[in-house]
């Protein structure tokens, strides 16, 4: 049976994209996006590793300043014996009657593992990979800006995280912020010594060597975290949408600071800088403003999105004028990313299937300034301004899809909609640098990677790979092995890295072909 923890990418080698074929017990070869095609449809079959598809726990390593938040794996690099020895027949039989042994590209949601089969990781899919176990699952992350460098591409990479839990027992939740380092490439991991360059020895010589650290400082919070998010002007300063239907504001500069000084203490008990409970009901909808700095949204599940003002000694939360058009509850909530008037203008959506654009200067706050009825055809659970292209958004859906719009010419409809995955948006996310490129993360495990820009130019009546043609043109990858994943992020600061969180832990990841 297929692994719980694999995970896999997806490709079309004459689309250029990172791919997983599942022949049976044989992996199919990925190619880079930007690679030349040349017309081959994966006749090279390349030997499998088992554990490239599953989390490694024996190999994982916890840095002593950790507090219950398990252990952060590599890919490991064990052999199935026995599943190569009946590769090796199966190519023996294929070279014996000149028949090369049949492909065919894995399709989730409609292909089946049969007993005896199993789907493994293409070695060099990824060229970094790396997961972290925790005690409790976090429903929400957010990525902390640093000052180690604006567009950091060399290995090994830093991050550091917010993330809250969903304990189950309330006294036991937390909000951690984290350190993720020593971030080596496993685009090596389970490839065989005979596949690899000699003359590249000394470049990546030791990485297999290294283990990667996890570090975290926690605080205590009150009821579990439906949603994290961090100010970019201060990373230090975190709001957490709490189940209790409250909002509160941190200020964890100690708990951040000890992250890079392992004699510096954080304190065990930290009560929260500012609360609001001026809405009704608990939600999930949270936003800092990126333009002006303390300026911040919460949307519940009352209908209600609060402006909060900064004021000495706190926040002013608006609770007397409050946003209201929405008929149900608001799922997500986003300020302008850039273009005009983007330090006054933030979009919303919700339950009612709607999406809104409001300018928070409007006196009138009973009605948005755009809004785009039946949306989608089921809730929309959220939404996400382009930060490369001032107009566009993109938004998820509970009945699996996302669009994409023009909030110029909603009128028109949407630019794109894209109904591949089969159960609800979970998370959407545009590359911070890249205007074409976001992630999209859906109930049914998976976490895609999309490219607008990218045209099917297969010539028409060009044989296929069994299976490859449920697979659109601007899917560039598929990532997969998380189970519940429930959001995605985009690293601002190292190119194209991905952080995931799920029911079952974390992943940061790069892609071979973005």
């Amino acid at each position: 049976a297929a692994s719980a923890d694999s995970v896999s990418g997806l490709s079309s080698l004459k689309r250029s994209l990172a791919c997983f074929a599942s022949q049976f017990s044989m992996a199919g070869a990925g190619k880079k996006r930007k690679q030349a095609a040349d017309g081959s449809r994966g006749d090279k079959q390349q030997k499998r590793d088992a554990n490239a598809a599953e989390a490694a726990a024996d190999d994982a390593c916890e840095d002593e300043p950790c507090e219950d938040l398990g252990e952060l794996e590599e890919e490991g690099e064990e052999e199935l014996a026995d599943a190569e020895a009946e590769e090796e027949a199966e190519e023996e039989d294929g070279e014996g009657d000149g028949q090369p042994t049949a492909q065919r590209i894995w399709r989730p949601g409609v292909d089946t593992i049969e007993e005896g089969e199993q789907l493994d990781v293409e070695p060099g899919t990824y060229d970094m990979l790396h997961r972290a176990q925790v005690e409790w699952p976090c429903l929400s992350i957010d990525v902390l800006r640093d000052d180690l460098g604006a567009q950091r591409a060399s290995f090994p990479m830093t991050a550091y995280v917010v993330a809250g839990t969903q304990a189950k027992e309330a006294s036991d939740n937390r909000v951690y912020m984290m350190k993720w380092s020593k971030l080596y490439k496993t685009s090596k991991d389970g490839k065989d010594s005979d596949d690899e360059n000699d003359g590249d020895d000394s470049d990546d010589e030791s990485d297999d060597d290294h283990e990667a650290v996890l570090e975290s400082k926690g605080a205590a919070h009150p009821g579990g975290v439906n949603r994290v998010r961090s100010m970019p002007q201060a990373p230090h300063i975190v709001a957490t949408w709490a189940d209790t239907g409250k909002v509160h504001m941190w200020n964890l500069q100690s708990h951040r600071k000890a992250l890079d000084r392992p004699a510096e203490r954080a304190p065990l008990s930290q009560k929260p800088i500012f609360t609001c409970e001026a809405h009704q009901d608990e939600g999930f909808a949270m936003d800092f403003n990126p333009h002006d700095t303390g300026r911040f949204l919460s949307g519940g599940n009352d209908g209600r999105v609060l402006l909060y003002e900064p004021v000495q000694g706190g926040w002013s939360a608006g609770a007397d004028a409050p946003f209201l058009s929405h008929q149900g509850s608001v799922e997500d909530v986003q300020w302008k990313r850039l273009g005009a008037g983007s330090n006054n203008t933030f979009a919303s959506c919700g339950s009612d299937r709607t999406l809104r654009v409001w300018d928070a200067r409007d006196k009138n706050r009973k009605k948005s300034a755009v809004s785009v009825s039946d949306a989608h055809g089921a809730d929309v659970n959220v939404l996400s301004w382009s930060p490369c292209v001032a107009e566009l958004i993109v938004t998820g859906s509970d009945d699996g899809d996302f669009k994409i719009w023009d909030v110029r010419h909603v009128g028109a409809g949407p630019m794109a909609n894209f109904l591949w995955h089969n159960k609800p948006i979970t998370s959407v996310d545009w590359h911070p640098t890249d205007e074409t490129v976001l992630a999209v993360a859906s109930d049914d495990n998976s976490v895609s990677l999309w490219d607008m820009a990218v045209e099917d130019d297969r010539a028409e009546g060009a044989e296929e790979v069994p299976g490859e043609s449920h697979f659109p043109a601007q899917l560039l990858f598929l990532h997969m092995g998380q189970q519940d994943p429930k959001e995605v992020k985009w690293h601002p600061q190292l190119p194209s890295v991905c952080i995931t969180t799920a029911g079952s832990g974390f992943n940061i990841f790069k892609t071979c072909n973005i």
